[in-house]
């Protein structure tokens, strides 16, 4: 990734997350001892409810933002991919009023069906997120983008903490995801933000739709999975171990997986915005540029990983309280799983870009096997906690380095029929 705009989009966005994600970071010792274990298990439970809900409400179509060559028919795209959040949102409220006890009952932590409310409003701020994201990543507005990931972070660590101090708890945990997402569709009035693009037409609508309509059917279904995958084992480890299980759980997932994410979306908006960029134009490279994206991340993350399995137990018992040093042990367990994702997560719009939904369809639906069915069957054997930690590590390691050999196939690909394309 030696091209300066590529390496100048992700400074500018790692600027914004790093401030943005330092702020959650340094009140994350502040939170652990405004609520407890408890309290971080309803918001693993809530997080995981919503992300899965929330990328499902876009139907997949803000991935297809990518690939018009024309911006008025790429925001068309977009906005009915906001209708669909927007109608998803009233049908999560619904759900809610009919069997939120039910939902909240099974999962384990009773209190969110009093919060449900939170989820419908959550779920929307979500989709709306994550749809102005790509359009900003279609137009390469990286400071837009930087800006949105600073505001992020202030506005979840403002609202959580201020929360936390009054003593409204588990909600203010959960209020503040909210917030924090609600503030970062800013970039949406930005120059050249979505906002700022003419309306599209009913009909202009129904016909992207149809035009697209292999994310709807196919890839958003994939992403559900893929979101499922993640989230899903989380839940179970709600269901199965309680709320004090999940939230140790959840507060690792937070401190080490938060900035791995936040690092990995950043490299990911760029690698995209430059991937389709260089599948929409002329020419070749596909390949080599996201074998080289990979392997630099690999090496990035290799000395973070290597102090997570020496230090990670003693640090997180310092600096959170003892009763968190089970939450270290799991951070432990799980380093070189994090760092699998650091490294292939930014490359997995490749086969989106390359319209290979079914591909990307079938790995997803093996990953949740692999991680929700393992940590379902320690569950069902009797297996400690530490054992299912283990268990799910094991399984993204193995479903990260397969999405790395499919990415990798169909970049080549991609690469070959340009090269014979006359």
């Amino acid at each position: 990734m030696k091209r300066p705009r590529a390496l100048g989009g992700i400074s500018r966005i790692l600027a914004g997350s790093a401030a943005g994600q330092g702020l959650v970071l340094l009140a994350y010792p502040v939170l652990a001892r405004l609520y407890d274990p408890t309290d971080f298990g309803v918001l693993v439970v809530f997080t995981s409810v919503v992300a899965m809900v929330g990328v499902l409400s876009t139907l997949s179509l803000e991935a297809a933002v990518l690939i018009p060559a024309d911006d008025r028919e790429a925001a068309t795209v977009a906005w009915a991919s906001l209708v669909s959040v927007a109608v998803t949102a009233v049908v999560t409220a619904l759900v809610g009023l009919a069997f939120g006890p039910a939902i909240a009952a099974f999962l384990g932590v009773p209190v969110l069906a009093e919060l449900w409310w939170l989820v419908a409003l959550t779920v929307l701020a979500l989709g709306v997120y994550l749809v102005m994201s790509e359009w900003m990543v279609r137009v390469r507005r990286y400071g837009a983008l930087a800006t949105r990931n600073l505001l992020q972070g202030v506005g979840q660590v403002t609202a959580q903490i201020g929360l936390g101090v009054a003593g409204v708890r588990p909600a203010g945990l959960l209020v503040g995801l909210g917030v924090g997402r609600l503030l970062g569709t800013g970039g949406s009035i930005s120059r050249g933000g979505l906002l700022r693009q003419p309306r599209p037409r009913p009909a202009e609508l129904v016909a992207a739709v149809r035009r697209y309509r292999r994310f709807p059917l196919v890839a958003s279904w994939s992403k559900l999975l893929n979101t499922a995958g993640l989230q899903v084992p989380l839940l179970v480890v709600s269901a199965a171990y309680g709320e004090v299980g999940a939230g140790l759980l959840g507060l690792t997932v937070r401190v080490v997986g938060g900035p791995v994410a936040v690092i990995g979306q950043a490299v990911y908006q760029v690698f995209t915005g430059e991937a389709s960029a260089r599948v929409r134009g002329p020419g070749t490279g596909l390949a080599p540029f996201t074998r080289t994206a990979v392997l630099r991340l690999l090496a990035t993350g290799a000395v973070p990983a290597v102090l997570l399995i020496l230090l990670s137990p003693s640090v997180f018992g310092f600096v959170f309280g003892p009763e968190w040093t089970g939450s270290g042990q799991f951070a432990q367990i799980l380093a070189i799983a994090y760092l699998a994702e650091f490294a292939v997560t930014p490359i997995s719009q490749t086969l989106f870009i390359l319209e290979r939904q079914g591909v990307q369809l079938i790995w997803d639906a093996s990953r949740l096997v692999l991680t929700a069915g393992g940590v379902g069957l320690c569950w069902v054997l009797g297996a400690p906690i530490i054992t299912a930690v283990a268990v799910l590590a094991a399984a993204h390691v193995v479903s990260y380095g397969t999405l790395y050999v499919l990415s990798m196939r169909a970049a080549k690909g991609s690469d070959r029929a340009a090269e014979a394309a006359p």
